[in-house]
Parts: C-alpha cells; structure tokens; sequence
C-alpha cells in the first residue's frame, strides 16, 4: 500500500473543503432565483441590432 504524502493529504483537504463550498453555494439559490438573475442580465445588455456602424459607409 502507497501512503500519501504530508502534502498530497492537504490538497485533497483543501480540494474537499472547496468543493463543499461550491456545493452549498450553488444550493442557496433556486432554479427560479436563477433564471430571474439571468433575465435581468439578459434584459440589460444590448441587442445586437442596437450596435451603430463605426467606419466608412
């Protein structure tokens, strides 16, 4: 059996912990939050008809 090394037993710590943290993260909001954020971003950015020619003609 290979034992791990001191180093190699923290980054799979600090892997696990950052994980956890992701996952609760994502957990906080709902499906629906989600979409509204999205909406909102999508609402505030400009339509690509909306851009003015820069150049000649």
């Amino acid at each position: 059996m290979v034992e791990k090394t001191a180093a190699e037993l923290k980054f799979e710590e600090v892997q696990r912990k950052r994980q956890e943290e992701k996952v609760l993260k994502a957990a906080t909001k709902s499906h629906k939050e989600r979409v509204a954020e999205l909406n909102k971003k999508l609402e505030e950015l400009t339509e690509h008809y909306d851009i003015p020619k820069v150049g000649p003609g």
